[in-house]
């Protein structure tokens, strides 16, 4: 389902992986065109991250939180972590 414009703050959206950092995993808005957003790495999950590919991998498919967006500077941050299991399935229904 294809969205036109910005997410909530709040919203459940449903994300690829592009590409894993050490400071966190950026990743393509499935619904949104494309636009891209960012999970720091204290949003993968509860407790310490040491190693972040443990969690999250280039191409995976994942149901990520809106925490903040910036329209101006085209910026999405998200959080994996705050998206129960609930959720995550009612959302790729």
């Amino acid at each position: 389902m294809e969205r036109s414009g910005w997410p909530e703050e709040g919203d459940l959206v449903v994300c690829t992986v592009k590409k894993v950092t050490d400071f966190g995993a950026f990743v393509e808005l499935d619904e949104y065109g494309g636009k891209e957003g960012l999970i720091h790495i204290s949003e993968v999950a509860s407790g310490w991250v040491k190693y972040i590919r443990d969690h999250v991998r280039e191409g995976q498919k994942i149901v990520c939180k809106v925490l903040y967006v910036d329209t101006a500077k085209h910026h999405i941050d998200l959080s994996l972590k705050d998206v129960n299991e609930h959720q995550r399935r009612e959302k790729i229904q």
